[in-house]
């Protein structure tokens, strides 16, 4: 056997996966200067939602729809019925046994989801956040501008308390959109959410919206089981999550669940659960020199927004430091210009 051929054909065959590796890995847009090696693939598990705090106020959690609900107004009830179906929701002590880490704690929670329907049919419940500060996304959309200019349309914030807002306080017409769900940090991978079914024939769906205002739903599959069980979707490629300027990462947001029936389905009162609603990401966001200066409040504040988003998930939050909004440059101002210093006389 010719080994100096064996060996040559190897580091041929290793030299070209080492630059397909390269070539899959480099992200386009903002580099530093010199590149960014490995670290710069800081790929985590994150828990975006545990269901461990109420947000609602009233003990519930999300909010659970039916596609046969009475349309009613005012506030929301987390207890509904009528002749076509009923649906409760509520938070429960409890966890999976398999995440370590909340076993023997008191303050851990899930979700708890009930629903009937009176007919077989293409039933559908819908499982989402309340519309409260701490599911609310400001989403500006620069190009619908121009239908806001014509309806003298001017930028709101999202948020009962104003201080939460990131628009920018301007005279400009711009629209912002205001979207309900859960941000997701980062360059998502993977969704993966905690299910304790009970057998029942449904299927189980998730939306998710990117910066650019479109939706995509994915299919976690059917709940036919019983006992808890980590259902995955993955996030293709295909679903923009990166511009070609900086921030470079444009987040996600998980809107809802879509739990489906068809007429097969049999009409047993349904009773599932959730827990441990976590995302597969890379929240990397490469620095540059000269990210430290601010033409004003509002840019300083726009990336505090995502500093914050890094040091809420970051691995080491210390080095993301928050910057010092109320040092940052106001309008312009007369520079008065320095007189040149007089050379001193020499003493006679």
């Amino acid at each position: 056997m010719n080994y100096k051929k064996y060996i040559f054909q190897s580091l041929v065959v290793l030299g070209a996966l080492a630059l397909s590796l390269v070539i899959d890995g480099v992200r386009a847009g903002v580099e530093t200067a010199i590149g960014s090696d490995v670290s710069a693939n800081e790929l985590r598990a994150i828990t975006v939602e545990s269901w461990d705090r109420d947000y609602s106020g009233g003990g519930y959690g999300w909010e659970v729809h039916t596609d046969k609900d009475t349309k009613t107004r005012g506030p929301y009830q987390p207890v509904a019925s009528n002749l076509q179906a009923e649906r409760e929701v509520k938070l429960i002590k409890g966890t999976p046994a398999d995440i370590k880490e909340n076993i023997g704690r008191d303050d851990v929670r899930i979700l708890g989801v009930k629903f009937a329907f009176t007919f077989p049919g293409y039933h559908v419940v819908t499982i989402r956040p309340p519309a409260v500060d701490h599911y609310i996304v400001e989403r500006p959309r620069p190009y619908l501008n121009e239908l806001a200019l014509a309806e003298n349309y001017k930028a709101r914030s999202c948020y009962q308390n104003p201080a939460l807002s990131n628009v920018f306080r301007t005279q400009r017409a711009q629209m912002i959109d205001c979207i309900v769900g859960v941000e997701l940090p980062g360059e998502v991978h993977q969704i993966s959410v905690w299910v304790l079914g009970r057998g029942n024939e449904y299927t189980l769906e998730g939306w998710v919206e990117d910066w650019k205002g479109d939706t995509h739903i994915f299919k976690f599959g059917s709940i036919d089981f019983v006992g808890w069980r980590p259902m995955t979707i993955t996030i293709p490629k295909y679903v923009p999550q990166e511009v070609d300027s900086f921030p470079q990462i444009k987040t996600l947001v998980f809107k809802q669940f879509k739990i489906r029936s068809t007429p097969e389905t049999s009409l047993e009162t349904v009773y599932v659960f959730f827990d441990e609603l976590r995302i597969l990401t890379n929240i990397f966001e490469p620095h540059f020199d000269g990210a430290q200066i601010d033409f004003d409040r509002a840019d300083c504040e726009t990336k505090n927004r995502l500093i914050k988003l890094l040091r809420q998930h970051a691995r080491r939050p210390e080095i993301y430091e928050l910057r010092d909004c109320s040092k940052a440059p106001g309008p312009a101002q007369p520079i008065a210009e320095e007189q040149p210093t007089q050379p001193t006389q020499p003493q006679q």
